[in-house]
């Protein structure tokens, strides 16, 4: 009996496991325990070339669930109108009714914070309020020390010199239960041209950023050093747990201790909390779609993921890439490539669930379904260029 026992521990054990099985398993873990993984075997360090593991994984990454709505904000007559569309295929539009807005506004791409907008003029010297549309409360933000800079500009330099205002975040810090903008500051010349004028009637200007709290109706100035965006490209900011994040158009560089010398584009996140912030270069294959007049790129959050979505006008393609890990640049994976698609006008933005939402030739405002790649038509017609797309969460 001894003898047949150890006879058959000794028998050869195989370890291979197929790929279906080791792709299954594999396709549930976060992004970044696979990047930790591709070091195991060759063959993982491709998994996101492998079109059988992306469709596991795209399959399982685009099925949760998210209540958002989307909400597209249309201008006519000089007024806002805003449609409501939801349903699993966005078949219930709905016209809302926001006329507490008075004045034309433009809605900062977070989309809404524990069902909060915020909103601000066009001309980013305007107005910012917080609206809330459950409650139809609106809290207009009081003006900062910055904006008396205006005052002292002098009279042959108002001509062509403005006291510039760039919303770059807005969200929720948990630590204290406080909402808070922040912002970037600059005297700005013609075509959005920094300049420098270093005494304005014995007072020193620099740009700046300077932060609001709801919490204490204040503004307050950041001593702090970040790249800023001032191409004001409607999408290319978002909100997540804390975290604001915002495209930098700016060349940048690892250290961020001078502004002026950043030499590669980058993702910027500022934590609310702490008031720190990390700085993610972005991949060299969507630099060219911070030129708009060439290409597109868009910010979103898909299923808790930063997500980077691009389109080259010239192959008419859409790039999707996710962050795993702050502040280092391998850490962003491709998810896939969608295109070419020759029906395409304008790109508009990302929805909740990773459906492209974007303006066909034909000026119909159509949805692309990442998961079956087919175009879907939402049902509206794009007048022009004033359409506005944000989600919406209660």
């Amino acid at each position: 009996m001894e003898k047949k026992s150890m006879t058959a521990t000794n028998k050869k054990v195989s370890t291979y496991i197929p790929d279906e099985i080791s792709f299954s398993i594999l396709s549930k873990l976060p992004v970044k325990s696979l990047k930790r993984f591709e070091c195991v075997q060759k063959s993982w360090s491709f998994l996101f070339e492998n079109h059988h593991f992306i469709n596991m994984f795209l399959n399982r990454f685009l099925s949760y669930n998210d209540p958002s709505s989307l909400i597209l904000r249309d201008v006519k007559n000089g007024r806002d109108i805003f449609y409501s569309f939801s349903g699993e295929r966005f078949e219930n539009k709905v016209k809302l009714d926001w006329h507490t807005l008075h004045e034309t506004c433009y809605i900062d791409g977070f989309g809404s914070i524990n069902g909060t907008f915020c909103f601000h003029g066009g001309n980013m010297q305007s107005k910012i309020i917080l609206w809330k549309p459950a409650t139809r409360t609106i809290e207009l933000l009081p003006p900062s020390e910055s904006e008396s800079i205006q005052l002292f500009i002098p009279d042959e330099a108002k001509m062509y010199v403005d006291v510039m205002h760039y919303v770059h975040g807005f969200g929720y810090d948990h630590v204290i239960n406080d909402y808070k903008v922040i912002r970037f500051v600059v005297l700005c010349g013609e075509e959005k041209e920094i300049i420098s004028l270093d005494r304005l009637e014995g007072h020193d200007f620099d740009p700046l950023w300077e932060i609001y709290s709801l919490r204490s109706n204040s503004w307050r100035k950041l001593h702090i050093d970040m790249p800023y965006s001032l191409q004001y490209n409607h999408g290319t900011q978002v909100y997540m747990d804390g975290v604001c994040h915002w495209l930098s158009e700016e060349d940048c560089e690892e250290d961020c201790e001078d502004v002026e010398n950043y030499d590669y584009k980058c993702l910027v996140s500022f934590y609310l909390s702490n008031e720190k912030f990390f700085v993610t270069p972005i991949p060299s294959y969507v630099d060219d779609c911070f030129d708009t007049k060439a290409s597109w790129i868009n910010l979103a959050v898909l299923n808790e993921y930063i997500t980077l979505i691009s389109y080259h006008k010239k192959t008419t393609t859409f790039h999707i890439s996710i962050l795993s890990e702050f502040g280092t640049k391998e850490s962003w994976t491709k998810l896939l490539t969608v295109g070419p698609l020759s029906c395409v006008r304008h790109p508009m933005k990302m929805g909740p669930k990773g459906e492209i939402f974007l303006e066909r030739k034909d000026k119909e405002l159509v949805w692309l379904d990442l998961s079956t790649q087919m175009i879907v038509e939402l049902g509206f017609k794009a007048d022009s260029y004033s359409q506005q797309m944000i989600t919406y969460k209660e």
